[in-house]
């Protein structure tokens, strides 16, 4: 409740300052505080693209501030509530990123792509078009409006170069010497959840393991540097490119 009131505060203050927002000090704030992860001019990055008409995580005004000051729970979007008063100037920025936002244009043939993505690469076994493909890796359904052509190249050729926490690959012994390597779900300080790469749930008791091993800096998905062509890669990254949900 403190939160939504601090949001219509913070939009009243931000409508009744001036008739038009001061875009000029909204870029030099994202630039500062936003850019590192979304990129300049809100391209896309490690964090998300924002220059797309409509956002994943906030559709209205209100929404896009409040994401801003509290941030996404579980995810390297953390919360900027130092930027005070001033979060509503960075919301503005973004709603104009989102209107002045066209698709990119990227080199390669879509479905040659798409082949590859389905086939050689195999990468439906991981990752969840619409309803197409295996849930163990991050859904890639709007995955061309979240991220830079750059950006997805690094992912295939090296992805442990950037891995977000949820997807952080851990594996366990039991006291029984039962091994199992997988992405960690969630974890308390007494029990810690596993997803293996078949899909299988799997729920440990810290006290019954001999081992338990954190591999924060190894991706579970290997590197497609070898098994692309060039060419091969730059359709594969054209497809993914061509990924931009509902927009």
């Amino acid at each position: 409740m403190l939160t939504t009131l601090l949001v219509a505060a913070l939009l009243a203050q931000n409508g009744s300052a001036a008739a038009q927002p001061d875009m000029a000090r909204a870029k030099r704030l994202f630039d500062t505080g936003c850019a590192g992860c979304h990129g300049p001019e809100g391209v896309g990055g490690k964090g998300p693209s924002l220059a797309v008409p409509k956002l994943r995580h906030a559709k209205t005004d209100g929404e896009i501030v409040q994401l801003i000051l509290t941030g996404i729970p579980g995810t390297e979007m953390p919360p900027s509530w130092y930027l005070g008063g001033e979060v509503a100037l960075v919301a503005a920025y973004v709603r104009q990123l989102g209107a002045n936002a066209t698709p990119p244009k990227v080199e390669g043939d879509v479905a040659k792509g798409k082949a590859l993505f389905e086939g050689k690469g195999g990468c439906a076994n991981c990752h969840t078009i619409g309803a197409a493909g295996h849930a163990y890796g991050p859904d890639l359904s709007d995955i061309g409006a979240r991220r830079t052509a750059a950006s997805l190249r690094e992912s295939l050729t090296n992805p442990s170069a950037e891995i977000a926490p949820e997807y952080m690959q851990v594996h366990v012994v039991t006291r029984q010497g039962e091994q199992v390597t997988g992405i960690r779900i969630n974890e308390d300080s007494f029990t810690i959840q596993i997803l293996e790469p078949s899909g299988r749930f799997q729920s440990f008791r810290k006290a019954d393991l001999s081992t338990l091993e954190k591999r924060a800096d190894q991706s579970p998905m290997p590197s497609y540097q070898r098994v692309f062509s060039d060419a091969e890669l730059q359709d594969l990254i054209a497809y993914l490119s061509s990924l931009r949900g509902e927009q």
